[in-house]
């Protein structure tokens, strides 16, 4: 009889637990972190690691090193390991984000409505990620657009938007209130569009402004002065998409990107602008109703007609989540996890999604005590969890049918992503797969060494406290410790 999925948790735990009751010192890779705790960067500063030896099987780890590794600490952007770990298993290595576009209204003629009903996907019209496929950002509209034509659709009502998936707490209350028009707080909705932000752009002198893509989606309130100084700035007023331009602006022009308010209803205005552009009248207005996700077909009813679907695989999205740390893609995966189908009235929520993640720490064989979450991302300060959870997770990981997606989307030091310009020039290049952190105050860095040894290590290194302006120097700290790991394991070759 095979085990039961709960009964193997139960069996990693229990290994787990039991191989690092031992911890094997290595004096060398002591006498490094010490040093490194010394530093005068430091000397009001927090530092936890932790060093775990995978061995080949959960039976055979060992803990290397340790120091504060139980204690919970601000993660930065390291909480993306956890965020996008948790939403492999609990929605699936195959899992896809699916957006729908359809056509709802009365038999006989009449003109339907568009609707586009959202799943969260982060991904949907993300200009820099589209590159990496080929495709422009508005390919998806496009090609939808034309579908329409193709059907003989020449005129619609309105443009409806369902993001019911999601519930409608865009911004976490958590994220300082003041850098909410910045790019890396963009709102998270159940349906985005160019990861919720417009480049505003001006033009030469001052003699345009517009936005990219262009939209009326948003107004603006300028005041130019063109001079000598060349300064500008840009801000969104809260709560709306009018854009304050003000100052000197650069002689060739210049953009800086916003993030938009309401995502949803932005990517509406987007594709009525698309449809309208392609030859498809929209004779209504764009609007929202976030009850037509949970509404089953009924006798009587509207008459619905799917035109298009677009669906983007869950590796794609932990990929941009953990490599290039975009903060709407944790948020989104966060949110998506928190989001029951057999449920379909009740949307995601931070809540709901922090609860899915922690059951998912649960499984993974990690106490209450090691961890506090707030959000997805880690923008927020309240965040907290500890050096062994984060290599606790890195473990569980490398054990589980996830593996291999899980290490594709983590950085390649001197190659890609957050570790791109890290240990470029050390032979542990293209040997490190992680991820870094940086908030105000804390640098954080976890993930995979593929040692001298050919053997593999989990590792975390996090420091709360550090000096302002100080990170470049405090990662240097961080690698002389993995490369201490490193040179230890060259040694028992």
């Amino acid at each position: 009889m095979k085990p039961s999925r709960s009964k193997h948790r139960l069996l990693y735990t229990i290994g787990l637990f039991a191989a690092l009751v031992g911890v094997q010192a290595r004096a060398g890779i002591d006498a490094e972190v010490e040093a490194v705790a010394q530093d005068k960067l430091l000397h009001r500063a927090t530092l936890g690691v932790q060093v775990i030896s995978l061995g080949n099987g959960p039976s055979g780890m060992r803990e290397v090193y340790a120091r504060n590794a139980h204690q919970p600490l601000v993660p930065a952007s390291n909480l993306k390991l956890v965020t996008t770990a948790a939403a492999l298993e609990r929605l699936g290595p195959d899992f896809k984000f699916r957006t729908t576009l359809s056509l709802s209204g009365p038999a006989g003629g009449a003109a339907p409505d568009v609707v586009l009903t959202g799943d969260g996907d982060p991904t949907l019209g993300d200009a820099e990620y589209l590159k990496s496929v080929k495709w422009r950002p508005n390919a998806v509209f496009e090609a939808w657009a034309k579908e329409l034509v193709g059907r003989g659709v020449t005129t619609v009502r309105d443009v409806v938007v369902d993001d019911g998936v999601f519930d409608e707490l865009f911004v976490h209350p958590d994220w300082p209130a003041d850098q909410l028009d910045e790019y890396y707080e963009a709102q998270v909705a159940g349906v985005n569009y160019n990861v919720n932000v417009l480049d505003v752009v001006v033009g030469a002198n001052g003699g345009s402004v517009g936005t990219a893509p262009a939209t009326a989606y948003a107004t603006f309130k300028t005041a130019l002065t063109p001079g000598t100084k060349r300064v500008f700035s840009i801000t969104r007023e809260p709560g709306t998409n009018v854009f304050d331009v003000r100052g000197d602006p650069p002689a060739g022009g210049g953009a800086v990107s916003r993030t938009v308010h309401d995502p949803a209803l932005f990517a509406g205005t987007v594709l009525s602008e698309t449809l309208a552009a392609t030859g498809v009248k929209v004779a209504g207005t764009v609007r929202r109703d976030r009850t037509l996700r949970a509404k089953p077909p009924s006798a009587g009813g509207p008459v619905v007609t799917v035109v298009g679907i677009h669906e983007t695989p869950i590796a794609a999205v932990i990929g941009r989540a953990n490599k290039k740390s975009v903060n709407l893609y944790a948020e989104s995966l966060c949110k998506r996890i928190g989001y029951d189908p057999a449920k379909p009235a009740v949307p995601g929520s931070w809540e709901t999604g922090i609860a899915g993640v922690t059951s998912y720490l649960h499984a993974a064989g990690i106490p209450d005590t090691d961890f506090r979450l707030a959000d997805g991302c880690g923008l927020s300060k309240r965040n907290a969890i500890s050096p062994r959870a984060l290599t606790r997770v890195l473990c569980f990981e490398h054990y589980n049918r996830n593996k291999d997606a899980y290490l594709a989307s983590l950085s390649v030091a001197g190659v890609d992503g957050t570790l791109e310009k890290r240990f470029e020039r050390s032979d542990l290049r293209r040997r490190v797969f992680g991820k870094s952190g940086f908030v105000e105050g804390v640098s954080t860095v976890s993930g995979y060494l593929h040692s001298k040894d050919g053997g593999w290590y989990a590792f975390s290194v996090m420091i709360n406290g550090i000096p302002a302006k100080s990170n470049g120097q405090v990662k240097l700290l961080q690698e002389r410790i993995i490369k201490a790991v490193d040179a230890e394991a060259g040694s028992k070759k």
